[in-house]
């Protein structure tokens, strides 16, 4: 990993996540879904990729708002993004929107393949990666329990409906030595599972990632209950899903 990372641990600090006997609490959560960054001009944010099974530090992602964007009509801003896994970097630019109810990817561009990318919510092939909420619209701001995402008695979880972000309890989240009061916002779709782990302030402390058994098992070649054999397993709808990997901010640092 690059000296310019070294502000993140080549191990995940120790990680302690307890339940709350409290009721969760509402929430503004401007960040964009998956790069804990609010995307607002000026806005900057680093983040850090910890994957089972040894929880060594496998990736940093750096981003930074720049300036204001139109794409499309649509009024966004343009996101730098500097992505480093071992000694590799690549830099691309992502296009993101916040209006006062939803945080929404519009476009990105990069060099793929040696030429030059551009894809946008013009394009199925990038809808498939980026869409998120109904015609793109993005993810709710304005956070609070639905009862889409209900944690049973027993720890087994019911999701009633995909792509719809819900808050499942309120949990008191240590990383290292700092402690946070959060919620747990829960979203799944399509055999992926997120929980965020938010603060009063609308930030990210925790970000984790789950794969149902049998997502993508084309590509992975097995079922992750055997790729990652002593993973934290969540059973969500009578389905396993496995803990795949940690993201931390320089937030909680």
């Amino acid at each position: 990993m690059s000296s310019k990372n070294r502000m993140f641990p080549k191990v995940m600090p120790e990680l302690k996540i307890v339940k709350a006997n409290e009721p969760p609490f509402k929430v503004k959560y401007e960040e964009i879904s998956g790069w804990l960054l609010i995307p607002r001009v000026g806005e900057k944010s680093s983040f850090a990729f910890y994957d089972d099974p040894d929880k060594r530090l496998t990736g940093v992602n750096k981003m930074e708002c720049v300036r204001e964007a139109v794409v499309h009509g649509i009024p966004c801003v343009q996101v730098d993004v500097e992505e480093t896994e071992g000694e590799k970097t690549t830099k691309h630019t992502k296009f993101m929107r916040l209006t006062e109810t939803h945080a929404s990817y519009v476009a990105e561009m990069r060099v793929k393949d040696n030429s030059f990318y551009f894809g946008s919510f013009y394009d199925d092939e990038w809808l498939l990666r980026y869409e998120v909420g109904e015609n793109n619209i993005g993810r709710e701001i304005h956070q609070e329990a639905k009862g889409v995402a209900v944690l049973n008695s027993d720890d087994t979880i019911i999701v009633s409906k995909e792509e719809c972000a819900d808050i499942m309890g309120r949990y008191n989240v240590q990383v290292g030595s700092r402690s946070f009061d959060t919620v747990a916002i829960l979203e799944i779709c399509e055999g992926i599972m997120i929980i965020l782990y938010v603060d009063q302030n609308g930030r990210t402390v925790l970000f984790r990632r789950y794969n149902r058994f049998n997502w993508k098992t084309d590509r992975y070649k097995e079922l992750w209950t055997e790729k990652l054999p002593d993973s934290e397993v969540l059973i969500v709808n009578d389905d396993k899903y496995i803990h795949w990997y940690d993201c931390i901010s320089d937030y909680v640092l």
